[in-house]
């Protein structure tokens, strides 16, 4: 498999992203405060608002890595602006908290899954509403739904153009597993939740048996059939929740979260009769303090010793085989 210890690099925002997007908002907060665009401004409020947001900024650094602090934390800032909207006392005001609640919602859609970031939009356009609803000074419901669309507009192109990248940027074109660095970035993810959580995890390294022998007898076209087929059965609903990498030409990781040693041989032994396709297997399974890298490292050494007792004669169907004799791992259609 190569090199395993590369890591793998960051592919959504991370929690110091997030913890400097809130820190600029605190300061932005905090001078609205010290220099209020009205007399009547409750200053007061708006630097407790700069002080939550600051705690917030903090808090996602601090915090126990979940999946909600991230979310959870924007989530209370757009609240926190919705009640400073609400307390604005010049249009201006209005105008320049509306932009900044856009930004976060804009920060949302680049940020999260689709899944995550609907809601925080949505509340976004919630906070922009109530708060201009709420406000005592007047504003043109014009400037209400221009902020309305530029939202929505804004959030659904930066968070389509995002994850079509994100997407092309992670996936293998040919399969469809994940590449080689959003594997290990996914690992990495499954080893911290694992060690936190004290559940099962293991790791397959896998590849396919000659698979030289079918790119030199069929062509290469089959042998990238060979691979989506491989592939297409191991990511099926019968798979669970596995995750499917490729990290080299017929080399693939399989992550299988909740798994236990037993519990993956099983899955490789059902993985076998959804595929004709013949591939050795290596097993991991995680121990406490293990890292990735130990992981594959220990799933790369059982791989290699599978393929040795494969090659070794002996009796079964693997050592009954006539030497150099490779089945057809693909029906022959049209021929």
């Amino acid at each position: 498999m190569g090199s395993s210890g590369v890591r793998a690099p960051r592919l959504y925002a991370t929690r110091g992203h997030l913890a400097c997007a809130l820190g600029l908002m605190a300061v932005l907060v905090l001078g609205g405060g010290l220099w209020p665009l009205s007399p009547q401004s409750p200053v007061g409020l708006w630097f407790a608002a700069s002080g939550l947001l600051a705690a917030l900024a903090v808090g996602v650094q601090v915090l126990p890595a979940r999946r909600w602090t991230m979310p959870g934390a924007l989530a209370v800032a757009l609240a926190g602006a919705g009640v400073l909207l609400a307390s604005c006392r010049t249009a201006e005001g209005l105008v320049v908290l509306s932009i900044g609640v856009m930004t976060a919602a804009q920060y949302a859609a680049y940020a999260f899954r689709a899944r995550v970031a609907a809601p925080l939009v949505a509340g976004a356009i919630v906070a922009v509403t109530a708060g201009m609803v709420l406000a005592p000074v007047p504003f043109h419901a014009l400037t209400w739904l221009v902020v309305v669309i530029m939202t929505v507009a804004s959030t659904s192109l930066l968070g389509h153009v995002t994850h079509w990248l994100r997407r092309h940027a992670t996936t293998d074109d040919l399969t469809g597993a994940l590449n080689r660095a959003a594997v290990l970035e996914r690992l990495e993810g499954r080893v911290r939740d694992a060690r936190r959580t004290r559940a099962p995890l293991a790791v397959v390294s896998a590849d396919v048996d000659d698979f030289k022998a079918v790119n030199d007898t069929r062509g290469h076209l089959a042998g990238d059939d060979v691979l989506v087929a491989l592939v297409a059965s191991w990511r099926g609903p019968a798979a669970g929740r596995a995750v499917v990498g490729r990290v080299g030409g017929d080399e693939f990781v399989v992550v299988l979260p909740g798994h236990d040693a037993a519990a993956a041989q099983r899955w490789v032994a059902a993985a076998r009769t959804r595929c004709p396709t013949p591939w050795s297997a290596g097993i991991a399974a995680a121990r406490p303090g293990d890292t990735a890298r130990d992981l594959l490292a220990r799933a790369d050494v059982a791989l290699y010793e599978a393929k040795r007792d494969r090659r070794r004669p002996g009796p079964g169907p693997r050592g009954d085989r006539p030497p150099g004799a490779h089945p057809d791992p693909l029906p022959h259609q049209g021929r």
